[in-house]
């Protein structure tokens, strides 16, 4: 009986999973708790895994991601890219990876693509080249990146939690590198060759809109100089909009976007 009940639930939490109504965290927390009101867990071991170390450094792992995007160190590389990616899409996605393979190897994989996602779209509307081509590029690359260290996922991280469970010792730091960096190298080259190739040139919803209704002709780039009158002044203050009868799509400063 228990093993059916258990199936059922399983079940249950698949599809709920595969059809998303509703977030995955809500699911494993309402599955957790149905396997605790049916007595198929005991309540110790059903809230066991709050207090396990992998889960902690999980949650400190995604607080130090978080951090760092929010300093824009990251947004360093945007220059670097631009410097060394040039218009050959080979190389574009060889820089891609050898610039967010090793980041991602210290910092979450979802933080690493959320980060970069700006970068690479901007890059790419400078460079004139398919955003589809380097989206798969993007997170691919960084789930090779985080294979090489035990903090560059949250697998390896549970990983070495169960492996201390079960009376194996945790894993070191770098004890995934060697397997990580062999593999990453094999999927790079993939990417680097192949990619190109096989993924699909299509235009974005803004491409395809500014092309269909001619929007390219009423949508501009403008500079604020240091001297401008604009300086220190809100969209709403400044009554640009109203003046010069326009909307502000968006305010880049210090490449940092306001959307």
């Amino acid at each position: 009986m228990s093993i059916a009940l258990t199936l059922t639930i399983l079940v249950c939490a698949l599809i709920g999973f595969v059809t998303e109504v509703l977030p995955p965290d809500i699911i494993a927390l309402t599955v957790t708790v149905v396997l605790m009101v049916c007595g198929l867990v005991t309540p110790e071991e059903g809230i066991s895994g709050f207090s396990n170390s992998a889960t902690i450094t999980v949650m400190a792992m995604f607080i130090l991601s978080a951090g760092i995007a929010k300093t824009g160190a990251i947004q360093l590389v945007r220059d670097l890219l631009l410097k060394w990616g040039g218009k050959n899409p080979h190389q574009q996605i060889l820089t891609m990876g050898l610039l967010v393979g090793p980041i991602s190897a210290f910092i979450n994989n979802t933080a690493v693509v959320a980060v970069f996602l700006p970068i690479v779209e901007d890059w790419c509307r400078k460079q004139r080249y398919p955003l589809s081509r380097l989206l798969i590029p993007l997170s691919y690359v960084s789930i090779l990146g985080g294979m090489t260290t035990l903090i560059g996922t949250s697998t390896n991280i549970l990983a070495s939690g169960l492996s201390e469970q079960l009376g194996y010792g945790r894993f070191s730091l770098f004890q995934f590198s060697k397997a990580g960096v062999f593999l990453f190298l094999i999927g790079i080259t993939y990417l680097v060759i192949l990619a190109p190739r096989l993924l699909p040139q299509r235009k974005t919803i803004e491409e395809s809109m500014t092309q269909e209704y001619g929007l390219k002709d009423y949508v501009s780039e403008l500079i604020i100089t240091p001297r401008s009158s604009l300086v220190g002044e809100t969209v709403n203050s400044s009554e640009i909009q109203r003046k010069f009868d326009l909307d502000v799509l968006e305010i880049l400063r210090e490449k940092v976007r306001f959307a």
